[in-house]
């Protein structure tokens, strides 16, 4: 394990105690984009934990996610984020973010700023700490967030753009040592999901029915939604 996973993941052994990710991370197979039936005004808006768990974590370990075509799988550092197609920007309340499962970029230092290249006219650059994501109610942490804000033209004198990220990566701590093989390893220190999100685009309304979509396809697989609606 590399020392970045190490000197991160804080969490000591005991205060895992009882918390089983393989457990509490398991779904019934999911559906396609297009198989999901859902009334007017559910958005896909996962918390970060929910990111992390069900589908950060699934997929490095290959297992069932909730769905599988809502987060797509493209190397976002490789491209700027204009390049990307508008129909992405489609999930949250706001109808203006875009969610990807991506290859991690390593941090780099420039006159005191911490950035990430992009190789497309831009770069992103860290704005915030990079902060703990607990699961649910728990003080169990599952991974880590990172904010960046991306920038076009050459750093450290780019201009500002509406495109910001939220990074998230897999706590390597909370995964089981019995599943840790050097493949698992790699996947964990590599593979994030960023949740991009373009703030030019203005809001949109939205009906707030309550619940998350995760709740609701839960529900579906366990057999109490029918057409779409909540038995």
């Amino acid at each position: 394990m590399s020392s970045s996973m190490a000197s991160s993941a804080s969490q000591s052994a005991d205060e895992n105690e009882g918390f089983d990710l393989l457990k509490c991370s398991t779904v019934q197979e999911g559906k396609k984009d297009a198989e999901i039936r859902l009334p007017l005004g559910y958005r896909f808006d996962p918390t970060g934990d929910e990111i992390l768990v069900y589908y950060l974590f699934n997929k490095i370990m290959d297992r069932a996610m909730p769905t599988y075509d809502l987060i797509k799988e493209v190397d976002v550092y490789e491209c700027h984020p204009n390049q990307l197609p508008n129909g992405d920007f489609r999930h949250t309340a706001d109808f203006n973010a875009a969610y990807y499962f991506a290859n991690r970029e390593p941090f780099d230092a420039r006159e005191g700023k911490i950035i990430k290249t992009a190789t497309d006219g831009g770069y992103w650059k860290v704005i915030d700490d990079e902060e703990e994501v607990l699961f649910k109610d728990s003080d169990v942490i599952v991974g880590f967030e990172t904010v960046m804000k991306f920038y076009k033209g050459q750093a450290p004198n780019g201009t500002k753009t509406p495109f910001v990220m939220n990074e998230y990566r897999l706590n390597p701590r909370v995964v089981p040592a019995h599943v840790l093989n050097e493949s698992i390893k790699t996947k964990i220190e590599r593979y994030v999901v960023c949740r991009i999100i373009n703030k030019e685009v203005s809001n949109q309304p939205a009906i707030d029915y309550g619940q998350g979509l995760l709740q609701l396809l839960q529900k579906s697989s366990a057999g109490t939604v029918e057409d779409g609606v909540p038995k």
